[in-house]
Formats: C-alpha cells, sequence, structure tokens
C-alpha cells in the first residue's frame, strides 16, 4: 500500500489532473460526485505516456 505523503503538484486541465507526491503520481477525473482517481502508481517514461500500475476502466 502506497504512503501517505503530502501533495508537491498539482496540474489540472479541464476535467483530468495529475497530483504528484514524494512517492506517486495519481491521474483524476472530474466526475457528477467529484474528483476520482483514474491512475495510480505512475511513473515518466521519456515521449511516452506514464507508465500506471493501477488504472480505471
Amino acid at each position: 500500500m502506497p504512503r501517505r505523503r503530502g501533495i508537491q503538484g498539482a496540474e489540472v486541465y479541464g476535467r483530468q489532473a495529475m497530483v504528484r507526491t514524494a512517492g506517486d503520481t495519481l491521474f483524476l477525473s472530474l466526475f457528477t460526485g467529484g474528483w476520482k482517481v483514474v491512475a495510480a502508481g505512475c511513473t515518466p517514461r521519456l515521449d511516452q505516456p506514464y507508465d500506471c500500475l493501477i488504472k480505471g476502466e
């Protein structure tokens, strides 16, 4: 289970967001009920999309 750590940065693009912590990068989407995590455990890849361990469908 990932450790809880403070948020180091967040970027919002309309209804999508990327949140960086000291130990993880999360992707969120805005739904009717609020923001929900749609991908977690993400690491950047050079000139490619992030590689995420957990992805929503």
